[in-house]
């Protein structure tokens, strides 16, 4: 009876650190987004959904991928993912940090489920294809560089900040150049080929 009385204690403890796990908030949210965003692209009018498939579709031609002015496309690019690593560094210093990495997540989930709905919509099974085209290989980086801030967010001080926070700048700035100098090529020939 007491062995008995053990395992099920222990069983008890696994569940609640399961439910008290950061990671299964952090797939919660994650899912949460996708399935928020699948659901709002299937409930949109077919007017909005052939806007956002036009306005996909005009933008998205491998010749107008390769041939964009690269000083202008680092310009841009640089602006936005500065904007991102500002936010990331101020989500750190919130209260509600959390919350924040949390509703950003399920925003990041939100966009990404519409944009491979859309992109499903206008080229079929290889609209998934086609969304890891867009995404890489600056995605890799952006993600360790989001994993890095998750830690930070989540994990007690223990005097690694400054080398995360300077990492997490690192892989920003790897994913900056990688979006510039290869996604261009690497979009160009996944939309050739689907």
């Amino acid at each position: 009876k007491r062995n008995m009385d053990g395992i099920a204690m222990a069983g008890i403890h696994r569940h609640r650190r399961f439910w008290d796990s950061q990671m299964f908030w952090l797939s919660f949210f994650l899912f949460l987004g996708t399935v928020l965003g699948t659901v709002f692209f299937n409930k949109m009018s077919a007017e909005m959904k052939s806007t956002l498939e036009s306005w996909f579709s005009g933008i998205l031609t491998s010749s107008e991928i390769v041939s964009a002015d690269r000083y202008s496309l680092f310009v841009g690019v640089l602006k936005k993912r500065f904007v991102w690593i500002l936010l990331g560094i101020l989500i750190c210093q919130a209260v509600f940090a959390r919350i924040l990495f949390y509703a950003g997540a399920v925003y990041l989930a939100f966009t990404s489920a519409i944009a491979v709905c859309v992109l499903t919509m206008h080229a079929g099974i290889y609209g998934i294809l086609r969304f890891f085209g867009l995404v890489f290989p600056q995605g890799f980086f952006y993600t360790l560089a989001a994993y890095l801030l998750w830690i930070m967010v989540v994990e007690q001080a223990d005097g690694k900040e400054k080398i995360r926070l300077w990492m997490m700048v690192f892989f920003m700035v790897l994913g900056i150049i990688s979006e510039i100098f290869i996604n261009p090529n690497f979009s160009a020939l996944i939309f050739q080929m689907f």
